[in-house]
């Protein structure tokens, strides 16, 4: 189901023809090195594709999404989307290969617009390895602020934007 669109992207459930080449990006030492939830099996990406089938970010619950060209359809990247009640937790990760063409950018831009549309009064949060300069550099640049106080002993900082986004 498709979600989003950009000039470039889209957003949109993963297709369960993706699962090994997901897979694959689960395994990619610059992808696995940010998740601090270590190793990812098999049956967990099928659990994970089965589970964001016919989802979006209206839904309650956690769910991941496919990032995709617009022409191609070829698998950018990805995005991790939590709905509580009045905060969402975002996660993402774009392809090595593809990333520095602000296609993260590009795409987190058209959905906190969207977010903000739709749920105005709700918060962002994202979790970043302390490590991912680039990950932390992108979220000051969408508007969110770093909320963590330090704590040597955490690997990761804490990112929030708030209220309304956009306005």
């Amino acid at each position: 189901m498709e979600i989003l669109l950009t000039k470039r992207l889209r957003m949109r459930n993963f297709l369960p023809t993706e699962k090994e080449e997901l897979f694959a990006l689960y395994k990619e030492e610059d992808i696995k090195e940010y998740m601090h939830w270590g190793e990812t099996q098999e049956e967990e990406i099928d659990e994970m594709i089965e589970k964001s089938q016919n989802r979006t970010p209206l839904d309650m619950g956690a769910y991941h999404y496919a990032v995709s060209y617009l022409k191609s359809d070829r698998l950018v990247g990805e995005i991790y989307l939590e709905k509580k009640s009045d905060l969402f937790v975002l996660g993402y990760f774009i392809r090595k290969e593809r990333q520095g063409h602000g296609y993260a950018f590009e795409i987190l831009s058209a959905l906190l617009k969207k977010l903000d549309e739709d749920f105005p009064h709700h918060n962002v949060m994202a979790v970043v390895d302390k490590r991912n300069q680039r990950s932390q550099r992108l979220l000051k640049k969408l508007g969110f602020h770093n909320d963590t106080e330090v704590d040597l002993s955490s690997p990761f900082y804490v990112y929030s934007l708030y209220g309304t986004l956009f306005g």
